[in-house]
């Protein structure tokens, strides 16, 4: 069984997913603050800034998500060596 196929569903896990969903709502929030901080606070928010601060999440939702399925694929190896 090659990595991809054991990656994709710990990738799309609930727990993998519910875990990075929290780590981008926190980090994006900041994030988002720190780049659009200015258009957020005057309330002069357009599409193109929505769309760009959904991405900003998506980056530490990402990150977060990789690092888990490594993560546990790491630990699965290191009980049950193949």
């Amino acid at each position: 069984m090659d990595k991809l196929s054991i990656a994709l569903p710990i990738f799309f896990s609930k727990p993998v997913a519910k875990r990075a969903f929290k780590v981008a709502l926190i980090v994006g929030t900041i994030l988002a603050f720190i780049n659009h901080g200015d258009i957020i606070l005057s309330g002069k928010l357009t599409s193109e800034c929505w769309v760009k601060m959904m991405l900003t999440a998506f980056v530490p939702y990402c990150v977060s998500s990789v690092t888990a399925t490594l993560a546990i694929m790491e630990q699965r190896t290191a009980t049950h060596p193949s």
